[in-house]
């Protein structure tokens, strides 16, 4: 077996030139463009300790133009026994593919290449490329998990991972791609909800969940719950519109489920906070409020306590009964407790604004409202 350029550890000084390899200037390092055949020979073909030895040069050694038409020339050699470790080589000094033409040359060796191990070691070098979301559906399980763990997500690649979600990839592949998902930065939201409506007709219930579940629960709240995403309805409903409300309808249900299931801290602030300056909001969304804050396992910050002051300042004494209310469903999952007494004192201050809203909040604190 080959060594692998990439992970073979690197002792003292040299594990700077391992996180940038750079660091190294071409300048310096092209006189062992001489060397680099020879290096290469040594890892497919020499001991252990020479293999190691080999890799080591060659991670801090940073071809130039030459080097890098050596290594090439060797990757377009079916016949070379040094093809994988080449390979290895170019994609750890990636300068090469900066450029249109060079980046188009690997995608032509990756789409045509017949061994799977080589055309991993491709895929690696597409790393933090978009280009590399191509690769993400490849039925063999190294080449797509190598795609999955070098995709940017944004709007260009959103598309792609959401498809392989719902496409159900091999379990490590989806921990990679929810997590990629669940981390990206959320303007990339909007377009993941288009993709979902899109293309999770035919997807399961459990697939459709599986990438709710990665989304910021308020904004699939505002659309799905709230109804800000509905489409437009009319009498004359072509067969297309009508396809397009059946979906939305269907992942409007899966997403209340999702929300209702595991209810985010972000998304019991967003409902305290609106449900406490809204009545109507807080009438039509009653049951689910309630709901959600039965569910949470979140914990709260004393964040939450800052807004139940902020919305009291003014509040007629029946918006404060309803606040009082989501005060005392929520209990202990303030901060985690550690407030109590925060939020009894609280509640005590607005025991003093009348005695009917004195004993009202009495009654829901023994639990008899």
């Amino acid at each position: 077996m080959v060594l692998d350029i990439r992970f073979l550890p690197i002792e003292g000084d040299s594990m700077e030139l391992h996180h940038n390899p750079e660091a190294v200037s071409a300048e310096a390092a092209h006189g062992e463009d001489l060397d680099l055949e020879a290096l290469l020979t040594a890892v497919a073909t020499g001991s252990t300790v020479e293999r190691s030895n080999a890799i080591l040069q060659l991670r801090t050694l940073v071809p130039g133009n030459e080097g890098v038409e050596t290594l090439c020339r060797i990757v377009e050699d079916p016949d070379d026994e040094r093809r994988l470790p080449a390979m290895r080589v170019l994609g750890f000094h990636r300068q090469w593919i900066s450029t249109t033409s060079g980046l188009g040359r690997l995608l032509g060796w990756t789409r045509s290449e017949p061994d799977p191990e080589v055309v991993a070691a491709m895929v690696w070098a597409l790393r933090q490329r978009d280009a590399v979301q191509e690769f993400l559906l490849h039925p063999i399980h190294s080449i797509a998990r190598e795609s999955a763990l070098g995709l940017p997500v944004n709007d260009t690649t959103i598309g792609a991972l959401i498809y392989a979600l719902l496409s159900g990839q091999a379990s490590d592949i989806d921990v990679v791609l929810q997590y990629k998902l669940r981390t990206a930065h959320p303007s990339v939201t909007d377009a993941a909800v288009e993709v979902l409506l899109s293309q999770g007709v035919e997807a399961s219930a459990d697939e459709v969940s599986k990438v709710l579940r990665c989304l910021s629960q308020k904004l699939l709240f505002q659309l799905f719950v709230e109804g800000r995403g509905r489409p437009a309805w009319s009498l004359e409903q072509t067969e297309e519109e009508r396809a397009e409300s059946a979906a939305w309808h269907r992942i409007a249900r899966l997403t209340s489920s999702a929300l209702l299931a595991e209810p985010s801290a972000e998304l019991i602030r967003y409902l305290v906070n609106h449900s406490a300056a809204d009545e109507t909001f807080a009438r039509r969304h009653e049951s689910f409020i309630k709901a959600s804050m039965c569910n949470t396992e979140a914990v709260l910050g004393t964040d939450m306590l800052d807004d139940f002051e902020r919305l009291a300042h003014g509040a007629t004494d029946d918006r404060l009964a309803q606040m009082a209310q989501l005060l005392v469903d929520l209990g202990d999952k303030l901060a985690g407790g550690e407030t109590h007494s925060q939020v009894s004192d609280l509640l005590e201050r607005w025991k003093k604004r009348s005695p009917a809203l004195k004993l009202k909040i009495y009654h829901m604190q023994q639990g008899l409202h």
